[in-house]
C-alpha cells in the first residue's frame, strides 16, 4: 500500500507521550503503529474546518461593494 519509508523526528509534550504509550500497549501495538493509525485517520478525515473557514471570508454580502473598501485607499481594488 505505501512505498518508501521517511524517518522523522517528533517532539511530544511528556503526556501525550505517555498516554500513546499506555493505549499501544493495552491494544497490543507498536507506538509506531499507534501514531500512523492517527496521522492515516487525519489524513482520511474531511477537510472541512478549513475550507469552511475560507468559504465564509469568501462569500459574498448582500450590498458590499468596492466603497466598502475605502479604508485600504484602493489597494486591493481593480
Amino acid at each position: 500500500m505505501y512505498v518508501g519509508r521517511v524517518k522523522t523526528t517528533l517532539e511530544l509534550p511528556k503526556d501525550v507521550y505517555i498516554e500513546l504509550k499506555r493505549r499501544a500497549l493495552e491494544e497490543g501495538k507498536t507506538l509506531r503503529e499507534v501514531i500512523l493509525e492517527a496521522i492515516l485517520s487525519y489524513l482520511a478525515s474531511p477537510r472541512t474546518r478549513g475550507s469552511a473557514y475560507i468559504d465564509i471570508l469568501l462569500r459574498p454580502v448582500e450590498g458590499a461593494g468596492p466603497e466598502d473598501y475605502s479604508e485600504y485607499e484602493g489597494e486591493d481594488i481593480d
